[in-house]
């Protein structure tokens, strides 16, 4: 895989995670009218999107040529 491609398949999945925080935010917010007994837990999906996305911005760092860890 080319770097050209890894940064892309990165950025996609950066995009994938802030668009799974967004939405794991509003339906965690939003106002409960339906009384279902089984919901997603979409607080912890959106603290995983958010944990995952930054370990993808220092991998898109480290891409760049910036040392990152020791």
């Amino acid at each position: 895989m080319s770097h050209s491609d890894d940064l892309l398949i990165s950025f996609i999945a950066l995009a994938v995670c802030a668009g799974l925080v967004i939405l794991g935010f509003r339906q965690n917010f939003k106002e409960k009218t339906e009384f279902r007994r089984v919901r997603p837990p979409w607080m912890v999906i959106a603290l995983a999107a958010i944990s995952v996305g930054f370990m993808i911005v220092v991998h898109i760092a480290n891409l760049f040529g910036f040392e990152t860890g020791r």
